[in-house]
């Protein structure tokens, strides 16, 4: 058999066995396994099941929320947000990261396949003849006989040698260790894959909520400076009724008191104000004060919610971002176990050679001037030290500790959904409940501003009314804010696709 087809028979026959993997199959993580199917099996006692939203125990809907916060029906809300999904530093690193990993991925692949350099080279080479290999021959000695004329000497050789060739190199992965490889690296890419994701949703859910923060303190802000007016005009009355003999001390003391922490609370207000802009030009990728022209000059004074479809858990904590990064990083532990246990068994590699060689440049492309080289290496590790066998002892304590953060993200992520949905009920029922404050609080204002137009009433009962009034919109912008943050935790434990962004491209070649 000619050479080059006892050579393909053998790399044939090596490549068949090719195909045995090291990594181990680990059994089901015993906390997915036990997930509950409904998040009313464990409601506390004072929170019985049909305490949480109409649809949160039966709905076993997907859940979907793109773009939910267009329930706001807020367009300044909205372009904030498309602002910060586009400009957001802390986004595009994680964006960038993703191509790196991305990048690592097709690294750990590359050794799947053979290697290929191309090589040119010319070389002069110029020696004295009784050196080297003309030394051993007798080169550079007279050649004069006894019996015969003198010969010529040689005093020197000369070579000058011109090349091109191609090398190959291939490892052949008898125990899976490339392939373990790549697929670890390829779970780290879908863990960052959903690292950005979520990185997605933190800045979404920090812009809603600076951004009802910024509303909030900014009415705040305003109500503030009207209670300090009613209190200033009461305190104004009380000091008259008091040099008149018709007020306390007592009663001076209080209302100047009431005025003065009023007046205190002003500077603390319009700090967190500035404090929550500055914050959301962050969010934006602007410095302090450039948000000031995107932001409006009041806010609405009613919210409506539909229903929130929560979904079962299995279905919902898969798409939870946290869940699914901590699942891919899991599943990259157990592949290097595989590596690790791939490292202490033998390893082989086929090397091969091939170009044209020629001592003259005329005729270096000649057909005739072809060289070939074939090699197969193989290299079994035998004494390290004790490094390969602690480094797979390594690999299973990493998969171990990978794997209690695992099931601890699932139980806080089950433990987050259930917790935010008791709190968006009862968040809903004291914003109703604060509502019903703030239209007695209206009516009783207007009632006492008849009174007092008719002359019937007393105009130092106007004021405590108007307060009143001002003190329960403050509280209402308040429960406002919270409704909505509440809100807001229930979309973020749920996790799910807010955006609409294209998924980020798959780096791999061959599924």
């Amino acid at each position: 058999m000619a050479p080059f087809p006892r050579i393909a028979a053998l790399v044939t026959g090596l490549l068949t066995l090719v195909g045995c993997s090291m990594t181990p199959t680990m059994p089901t993580p015993e906390t997915e396994a036990s997930l509950p199917s409904d998040y009313a099996q464990a409601a506390p006692d004072s929170l019985a099941a049909d305490t949480l939203l109409p649809t949160t125990a039966a709905d076993t809907a997907r859940y979907d929320a793109t773009r939910w916060w267009t329930d706001f029906r807020d367009p300044t809300l909205n372009a904030l947000i498309d602002t910060a999904l586009a400009d957001n530093l802390t986004l595009a690193a994680a964006r960038a990261r993703l191509e790196e990993l991305q990048a690592q991925y097709q690294i750990a692949r590359a050794p799947l396949f053979p290697s290929a350099d191309a090589s040119g080279s010319v070389s002069r080479q110029s020696q004295p003849a009784n050196t080297g290999i003309g030394g051993a021959i007798g080169g550079g000695e007279d050649g004069s006989g006894e019996n015969g004329p003198p010969q010529p000497t040689i005093d020197r050789f000369e070579f000058t040698d011109y090349s091109v060739s191609l090398g190959l190199s291939y490892e052949l992965d008898f125990w899976g260790r490339i392939r373990s490889q790549k697929n670890a690296a390829l779970s780290e890419f879908f863990a960052t894959r959903a690292d950005l994701h979520g990185t997605r949703l933190a800045i979404v859910s920090q812009t809603i909520s600076t951004y009802f923060q910024v509303v909030t303190l900014a009415e705040q802000v305003r109500l503030a400076e009207q209670n300090v007016e009613l209190l200033q005009e009461r305190r104004d009355i009380t000091r008259d009724r008091y040099n008149r003999g018709l007020a306390s001390s007592f009663e001076l003391y209080s209302v100047r008191q009431q005025y003065e922490q009023a007046r205190a609370n002003q500077p603390e207000l319009a700090s967190q104000l500035y404090d929550a802009r500055s914050r959301l030009a962050v969010l934006l990728g602007r410095f302090a004060g450039q948000e000031r022209a995107l932001l409006p000059d009041g806010a609405v004074d009613t919210l409506g919610f539909p229903p929130i479809p929560a979904g079962v858990p299995s279905d919902v904590l898969r798409q939870r971002p946290d869940v699914m990064a901590a699942a891919a990083r899991l599943e990259a532990t157990r592949q290097r176990i595989g590596v690790a246990r791939a490292s202490v068994l033998p390893s082989v590699t086929l090397t091969g050679q091939g170009g044209l060689q020629s001592s003259s440049l005329d005729n270096l492309f000649d057909p005739g001037q072809w060289f070939t080289s074939f090699m197969a290496s193989l290299a079994q590790p035998l004494f390290r030290g004790g490094q390969l066998w602690a480094g797979i002892d390594a690999s299973k304590a990493r998969y171990e500790q990978q794997l209690a953060t695992y099931e601890e993200t699932l139980l806080t992520a089950f433990q987050e959904v259930k917790a935010s949905l008791v709190a968006y009920e009862q968040q809903q029922q004291r914003y109703q409940r604060v509502a019903d404050q703030l239209a007695a609080a209206r009516a009783s204002a207007r009632n006492q501003q008849r009174r007092y137009e008719r002359g019937i009433g007393d105009y130092l009962v106007l004021l405590d009314a108007e307060q009143n009034l001002t003190q329960v919109r403050q509280r209402f912008a308040s429960a406002r804010r919270a409704v909505v943050e509440a809100r807001l935790a229930v979309h973020r434990a749920l996790g799910g696709d807010w955006t609409s962004t294209p998924a980020p491209e798959d780096p791999r070649l061959f599924q």
